[in-house]
């Protein structure tokens, strides 16, 4: 406690703020899984050829023409792709006479793809909005990593996707000899929805007239100056090439969309598959957020404790 009375006031605050911002994303997690078994509780799955308008769990397959996925190259009928890029950072500041140079990692890209995908059961078709989705439970994941970028291996080992598809977590596997980063330089990861995936979507479901979701705009970003944009592009043309060969032979009936204020889920597996996971997370998130709210008050009190 004394060390809490006797620090400047400046790392005082600096450190109760790292704890506090600790709390809030401890609750914050649990209100946004709070949001999302809130808004499934209760709810059975819809076919899509017996869908009314409202707010509703529909399920069906994936279907449409497929697209490429920009790095690995499968089919699929969506996509979602991150890239980092492990780069030098030198700190000047260190103590000795020699610069402290460490590695880490830096997001170089993000892309999604953007072409509604088609949601068929029997003869009927809807379309999903791929904008706006709260959670996404892939088919497919590819994480993996390279010297190169676009990766030099297009062929990574796939995994099945779970509401957390996304590692956060990079490995320390570098070593920097003589200034230069020996090892791997890039991390890919790519989610994909493959056709005839069995699709679970939570939105607002409207009606549409026939083949209304036949086209929709694209506006992929374009790529950072000096960059490679090969299976950007390519993916791009398929989307383009779907847009105008479209409609399928099916007559799109129902449009799924976000609705606002509210979760939109796209899952290839049911809830129950899947809300085992998110409802750990919460239950994480509330140990961090319950212990570091604590500390937060017991430094608090313990710095200004007699006055």
């Amino acid at each position: 406690m004394s060390f809490l009375q006797s620090t400047s006031n400046t790392a005082f605050f600096i450190a109760l703020g790292i704890v506090v911002l600790l709390s809030g994303i401890g609750f914050g997690i649990v209100a946004w899984v709070g949001r999302l078994t809130g808004a499934l509780r209760g709810r059975e799955p819809v076919p899509i050829n017996m869908l009314t308008e409202g707010y509703l769990l529909a399920r069906g397959k994936a279907s449409g023409r497929t697209l490429r996925a920009p790095l690995s190259g499968r089919p699929c009928v969506w996509w979602e792709m991150k890239v980092w890029e492990r780069r030098i950072e030198i700190d000047r500041q260190a103590s000795s006479d020699e610069p402290d140079r460490r590695a880490s990692w830096t997001l170089l890209r993000h892309d999604v793809s953007r072409r509604p995908i088609h949601c068929t059961q029997g003869f009927v078709t809807c379309t999903v909005q791929p904008d706006g989705m709260t959670l996404t439970v892939p088919s497919e994941v590819r994480d993996w990593k390279g010297k190169q970028y676009p990766p030099e291996n297009r062929d990574p080992p796939v995994q099945p996707g779970s509401a957390f598809s996304y590692r956060q977590v990079h490995d320390t596997g570098f070593t920097i000899v003589g200034g230069k980063l020996l090892g791997d330089r890039y991390r890919y990861v790519e989610l994909l929805i493959a056709s005839n995936a069995e699709l679970f979507v939570l939105g607002r479901v409207e009606r549409v007239a026939a083949r209304a979701g036949a086209a929709s705009t694209h506006d992929d970003a374009p790529a950072p100056e000096g960059e490679s944009v090969a299976p950007f592009e390519q993916a791009q043309r398929e989307e383009n090439e779907d847009e105008q060969m479209s409609p399928s032979m099916r007559e799109v009936q129902w449009r799924i969309a976000p609705e606002k204020g509210r979760p939109y889920i796209v899952a290839t597996q049911p809830p129950e598959q899947w809300m085992a996971t998110i409802k750990l997370a919460s239950q994480g998130g509330l140990i961090v957020g319950t212990v570091t709210a604590a500390l937060a008050a017991f430094m608090l009190w313990a710095r200004y404790q007699g006055g």
